[in-house]
């Protein structure tokens, strides 16, 4: 895809509109899982293998021959890569009017993918758009709706019951682990800063000085198995995912 083509992003905020400025679109990103994902890639072993090999003759070449070598800096990276991995290859429909002849056209064509609706223009538009709510309740999935499936993206993310706000301090236990490979699970709830909502302790909740170092290693461990699968999946081109 030629480089003008480039520049809609599903995951950052009003990426989707045209004539956006996209020169600052790194920056951006950190906010997103495409930063995220990054960073799960320069917390592999096995995938900075891949790159210190050129990707040549590995298990993880598929994922090399889309991300390339991470190891870089975000900016560098994202202007290099990201970018053309994660932009949209097509514009997300809109909602329209259309003349006649291109509704039949697309009754033959398209009838599973929108809904035709005759609306009386002399109605309130109170009225309107109520009525127009009940008729989606009927047609559309809602809540239950993929939108992430809908990505014609070369690298899509996947659809996860993984809370978003969970994902970075996954990673961040993934970091850790990667630059200290020998820690203490006690270090590691410590070092990753687990906040107590993270270890499952109630409010009222007063334990000794033993069973406070024996919750946080309980906690650390569940983040510990839980990050390493996170690495592990990323390397395989499925992210954010702990399954």
């Amino acid at each position: 895809m030629a480089e003008e083509g480039l520049g809609l992003y599903k995951e950052i905020p009003g990426g989707l509109k045209k004539g956006r400025s996209t020169t600052d679109d790194w920056r951006k990103a950190k906010d997103t899982m495409y930063y995220e994902w990054w960073r799960c890639l320069n917390a592999s072993n096995e995938y900075l293998d891949c790159c210190a090999k050129g990707g040549k003759n590995h298990p993880l070449a598929d994922t090399y021959a889309l991300f390339g070598d991470v190891n870089v800096s975000w900016a560098q990276w994202w202007i290099k890569v990201g970018k053309r991995i994660f932009s949209e290859r097509r514009q997300y429909p809109k909602v329209r009017a259309i003349e006649q002849e291109e509704a039949l056209s697309k009754l033959e064509v398209e009838a599973k993918d929108f809904l035709i609706l005759d609306i009386p223009l002399h109605l309130r538009r109170v009225t309107i758009l109520e009525q127009i709510n009940k008729l989606l309740d009927q047609h559309h999935d809602g809540k239950n709706l993929d939108v992430r499936a809908q990505s014609t993206a070369l690298v899509q993310l996947e659809t996860t019951k993984l809370q978003h706000k969970t994902v970075p301090i996954l990673v961040d236990v993934a970091e850790i682990l990667h630059r200290n490979p020998g820690i203490q699970l006690y270090q590691l709830a410590q070092r990753a800063k687990l906040a107590e909502i993270h270890l499952g302790r109630k409010v009222q909740e007063s334990n000794s000085a033993e069973q406070e170092k024996q919750r946080r290693q309980m906690a650390a461990s569940r983040y510990k198995e839980q990050a390493e699968r996170l690495v592990y999946n990323a390397a395989r081109l499925k992210f954010p995912s702990i399954e």
